[in-house]
């Protein structure tokens, strides 16, 4: 039977994936989204070879179905396509966090289909399927995260794909642990950033911006509602990382208002040492 790929939702992480699967086993790629005129663009295109509006009719026949929308549709969806899944098809989500998601999804995966969960560490500040592109997740990291139940065959599925689509670092983990790396690596960046840009100062224009603004603040042109999501659905991994987070900002705070150079120096060095180390993980 051909190789088929099902890709449920085509904003930019599922129209990128879409485009970057293109020969992938050399399989027929399709997609479903509830835009009308996002299956048009995908299909004009040529990142699917039909569309559906219907996500239990996209997965008809796929070996391959990948859920990217947000973490609170795909039980919904789950129960919708659970009928229609192929038996031995393989099932994954690109979302962010895990642990929550897959409470709630356990009891819903039929038995004839194996599940397993990836997140590709990538995207851009803009959303939507006009902003996908093929080359979104070349030299990327990519996590792959198996539930207990999850076959060596579908691991190892998710590892192929993630090299065909370019992806230059891949990590295998508990959903856990996932969810309690990704609060500091992402989670707070985004946070961070946010912080930033709540508030600045009225006088400011891009004449007065240079590397450190963009890099600090370029995320903040966030999709508020499903960050929104994604935080509230790891709300304590988030609120340990960001506690952390404010306490090391007191430290540099309290140097400042005590004219404490030696320890405003110590904060600094430990932080470039460590920005050094990571670059070596």
């Amino acid at each position: 039977m051909p190789f088929r790929v099902s890709v449920i939702g085509l904003g930019l992480m599922g129209g990128s994936l879409a485009y970057a699967l293109k020969g992938f086993h050399d399989a027929e790629i399709v997609g479903a989204n509830r835009s009308h005129a996002t299956r048009e663009k995908a299909v004009g295109a040529g990142a699917v070879a039909r569309a559906y509006a219907d996500a239990a009719e996209a997965v008809k026949g796929a070996s391959l179905v990948v859920f990217c929308v947000y973490p609170s549709q795909i039980p919904e969806l789950m129960r919708a396509c659970a009928p229609h899944f192929m038996p031995g098809a393989v099932v994954t989500d690109m979302c962010g966090v895990k642990t929550r998601l897959y409470e709630k999804l356990t009891p819903l995966l039929p038995e004839h289909i194996d599940y397993v969960g990836i997140h590709p560490m990538a995207g851009k500040e803009r959303d939507g399927f006009d902003n996908a592109c093929p080359e979104l997740y070349r030299g990327t990291g990519f996590i792959i995260t198996p539930l207990p139940r999850t076959r060596p065959s579908s691991v190892e599925l998710m590892r192929e794909m993630a090299e065909y689509i370019g992806v230059a670092r891949i990590a295998e983990i508990t959903p856990e642990r996932h969810d309690e790396i990704i609060a500091y690596t992402s989670d707070l960046m985004h946070m961070a950033s946010a912080g930033l840009c709540v508030d600045f100062h009225p006088d400011m224009t891009l004449a007065y911006t240079a590397g450190a603004f963009r890099d600090c603040t370029r995320i903040a042109d966030i999709n508020a509602k499903a960050w929104c999501e994604l935080l509230m659905a790891n709300r304590e991994n988030a609120l340990y990382e960001l506690d952390r987070y404010m306490e090391n900002l007191s430290w540099i705070r309290e140097a400042l208002v005590h004219r404490d150079q030696m320890t405003l120096t110590d904060l600094l060095q430990r932080a470039g040492d460590n920005k050094r180390e990571m670059l070596t993980r």
